[in-house]
């Protein structure tokens, strides 16, 4: 099952967490490679498909406009998530058709809003995206934190994944 990550740069400001952009989208793809590892794919059985996933980096002024025209929220987020399909479209999902490509979705992630919460948080930057990626790969997996069983669901699976990734538990403060 390979899985390909699309990354795409559209803020120079990710140069503040590698000063390569090529370098960036690298140590991004390793997160990602590390992170779906450890993920709960396996459970959808994709055998022969290329399973592909969109980062987009950007800067905060960039995710505050997605953020108002999709969620009509006025301000700009760490993270949005544009799954393709929902929990139930993906178990149903013939990952062994033949359909060679299939497309999870768009997880869009701010520069300034993760290194100001990371500062704010006294985490290490890499630590937040890490658990930021994690979390958004989770929601185009059919997760989610919509009421409170959900939400404990999806975070103590972040907390077991980052555990084996020597990361330490994010809800802790």
């Amino acid at each position: 099952m390979p899985i390909n990550f699309d990354i795409t740069i559209k803020s120079k400001k990710w140069l503040n967490f590698n000063n390569d952009l090529n370098s960036a989208k690298k140590d991004i793809k390793e997160i990602c490679t590390d992170i779906i590892a450890l993920c709960p794919i396996q459970k959808l059985k994709p055998k022969k498909n290329n399973i592909e996933i969109s980062l987009i980096l950007m800067s905060n002024l960039q995710i505050k406009k997605i953020n108002n025209k999709y969620r009509q929220k006025d301000y700009p987020t760490n993270t949005l998530s544009f799954p393709i399909f929902d929990k139930i479209e993906l178990e149903a999902l013939n990952f062994n058709s033949k359909l060679s490509d299939i497309f999870l979705g768009d997880l869009l992630f701010s520069y300034e809003k993760i290194a100001q919460e990371s500062k704010l948080q006294n985490k290490n930057f890499k630590n937040h995206l890490t658990h930021l990626i994690l979390h958004s790969i989770l929601h185009i997996l059919g997760f989610d934190h919509d009421n409170d069983l959900n939400a404990k669901e999806m975070e103590n699976l972040e907390i077991k994944i980052l555990k084996k990734l020597k990361i330490p538990n994010p809800y802790i403060n």
